[in-house]
């Protein structure tokens, strides 16, 4: 029950009284609503009832009607409908030809159970309202689902792959080579290199249409590629190469030595800068042989300063020595290959450049030579007397080595090798062939220098008797008597490589002077210092194991009946020392040394001749 005074005033319509019609408005739509949707389930489930297992009414696949078919019945429509596809071929166009390929090739077929499922879902998927209006809609109007065409993808990538292995191929850089006269050029091939996946994507959507033609044609998608060096590249590494070829002259003074252009040429070669480019490339192991050969041109020998000797023995003189010079042979190597790079650039074209030469002082200056000169005496001699003959050449194979060693100077603390100083021994030297001793027998006539052994020997006691420290000495194989026992110095150098030498070393703060005089028997050797007032002592030979030598002849039809030639000759059997003690000015002992020599018995040999009935010796 409402309650109100008499001066309230009641507006609006109470409630109750005005929601009576939308209710029984909501009522009747909802009514409306479930009557439509009976209906609906009703005319959903006669119109599946009627097409169960069957294509709806009104559908077509690519305007083949299907309305009404089973499965079975509208793949075998469909089959043959679009039997078709499979006829044609595609044409990939390429610069290096076209390439045809069927569509039957590719698998190109309709793809039946895709338009079933498409074809079969019209009006039997979602909600019951919906598959009605999709079944209407499709009866009244009519639906035409879209034709699906497949392509196998296996057949078409392998199809692919194999254009592409006749197509593709790798880059050919250009490439610049040397030759006798210059440079040449090999031209750049580019590669190509076909995008399978690009043209795979450009075939599936121009023959996946059902309307594609039976005649395609599309490009073969094939990209270049560019070599790492180009022609243009090639061309440049040329000229670059020859701006660098020229000759190069080192100079020094008013001397010059010209490296020609074509021995330039000879350390290049081509490939990679530091910078990535191509361009010419310097050997620099061959530039530093280039220089080397060349530094023998350009070095010389210093020469000691030499003493001139009077008729008397008397020094003189003095002849100047003489500076030589070495080519710092990697430090110029260094600045030439510098040169030629640097030439690359346009418009260098240094031509010549200073060499690195150091200068060398000889051991013996001229002012050293000077000063020593008004002292200098003869400090000792040897001399050696032998029979002039054939197996010394005739005394030429004696005289030639003592020539070479005559007016040899040894500065102080140089030493003296006998092969260094008498150099070459051979017969266009003059040398002939004389006797040696080979394999523990005399051999006569077959070693070139036989005989030199006297001029070592006598060059050996000289300068013992000089008191000068030894080095290198060996004793003969046999003893010969014109030798001082224990004291003889053999020499010699084998075909093998093999090579015996006598040493000795200047150990004195003044300069020697070596003077040689040699004739047909004589050799001898006197040398020349400021004396030091040293006292050498020789003992006595120790000897030992002594066993004398003899000789046997022998009758033989190798020679004239009656001449007699001997082969072999007699020596003791035996070992020997003798002790060398020198001592200075003031009796202090600088040397003392014991030189041991064995000798070997030796059986002499004189050949007679006879007749073949000769059968006993004398």
């Amino acid at each position: 029950m409402m309650t109100t005074s008499p001066d309230t005033q009641i507006t609006g319509t109470p409630i109750g009284v005005r929601s009576f019609p939308r209710i029984r408005l909501l009522v009747a739509f909802t009514m409306g609503l479930v009557l439509v949707a009976v209906v609906a389930a009703g005319t959903l489930l006669a119109y599946e009832q009627a097409y169960a297992g069957k294509v709806g009414a009104g559908i077509s696949v690519g305007g083949v009607e299907l309305a009404g078919l089973t499965r079975t019945e509208a793949a075998a429509k469909l089959t043959e409908a679009f039997a078709s596809v499979g006829q044609g071929t595609l044409t990939l166009k390429a610069e290096t030809g076209d390439v045809h390929v069927s569509y039957a090739e590719l698998g190109r077929r309709p793809d039946i159970e895709a338009m079933l499922g498409a074809a079969f879902a019209v009006g039997r998927t979602g909600d019951p309202l919906a598959r009605v209006v999709d079944e209407a809609r499709a009866a009244v109007a009519r639906v035409d689902v879209p034709p699906q065409i497949t392509i196998d993808q296996s057949v078409l990538a392998a199809r692919l792959s194999l254009i592409a292995a006749s197509i593709d191929r790798d880059p050919s850089p250009a490439a610049v080579t040397r030759t006798t006269e210059g440079f040449a050029e090999t031209p750049a091939v580019w590669g190509r290199h076909v995008d399978q996946t690009s043209t795979a994507s450009a075939i599936n959507a121009a023959i996946s249409a059902a309307d594609a033609p039976q005649d395609l044609a599309l490009p073969l998608e094939v990209e270049s590629i560019q070599p790492a060096v180009t022609d243009t590249d090639a061309m440049i590494a040329r000229s670059r190469a020859g701006r660098m070829t020229h000759d190069i002259a080192l100079t020094h003074g008013k001397e010059q030595w010209l490296i020609p252009a074509s021995t330039v040429r000879s350390w290049l070669s081509f490939g990679l800068w530091a910078d990535g480019s191509y361009g010419p490339l310097v050997d620099p192991v061959a530039v530093q042989a280039s220089i080397k050969k060349l530094s023998t041109k350009i070095a010389s020998k210093p020469i000691n300063a030499t003493f001139l000797v009077g008729k008397g023995g008397q020094i003189v003189g003095v002849k100047a020595a003489h500076n030589g010079r070495r080519l710092d042979v990697p430090g110029t190597a260094l600045a030439v290959q510098n040169l030629v790079v640097s030439r690359a650039a346009a418009g260098n074209d240094v031509a010549s450049l200073a060499p690195a030469i150091s200068m060398i002082q000889p051991e013996l200056t001229t002012a050293e030579a000077s000063k020593a000169a008004p002292l200098m005496r003869a400090i000792s001699s040897w001399t050696t007397y032998y029979i002039s003959g054939p197996h010394n050449g005739f005394g030429a194979n004696i005289s030639l080595p003592a020539m070479a060693i005559d007016g040899t100077v040894l500065a102080p603390g140089e030493w003296f090798s006998f092969w260094k100083v008498v150099g070459e021994v051979s017969l266009a030297k003059g040398y002939k062939l004389g006797g040696a001793i080979i394999d523990g027998h005399s051999v006569e006539g077959t070693s070139i220098g036989g005989g030199i052994c006297s001029t070592s020997t006598t060059m050996f006691n000289a300068a013992l008797r000089a008191s000068l420290q030894m080095g290198i000495r060996k004793n003969h194989y046999y003893y010969i008597s014109r030798y001082p026992k224990g004291l003889d110095a053999t020499v010699f150098k084998t075909d093998g490589g093999g090579t015996q030498d006598m040493t000795f070393r200047n150990d004195t703060k003044y300069p020697i002077l070596i003077r040689a005089y040699a004739v047909p028997g004589i050799v001898r050797f006197t040398l020349y210092s400021v004396p030091l007032h040293r006292h050498v002592t020789l003992t006595r030979p120790i000897v030992k194991n002594y066993k004398p030598g003899h000789t046997e002849t022998q009758y033989t039809t190798t020679l004239a009946p009656g001449v007699r030639k001997q082969v072999e000759y007699q020596a003791d059997g035996q070992d020997v020392w003798v002790t060398r003690i020198v001592k200075d000015a003031s009796g202090a002992t600088i040397h003392q040394e014991t030189y041991y020599s064995h000798y070997a018995q030796m059986t002499g040999l004189i050949l007679i001749g006879a007749s073949s009935t000769t059968t006993s010796s004398p």
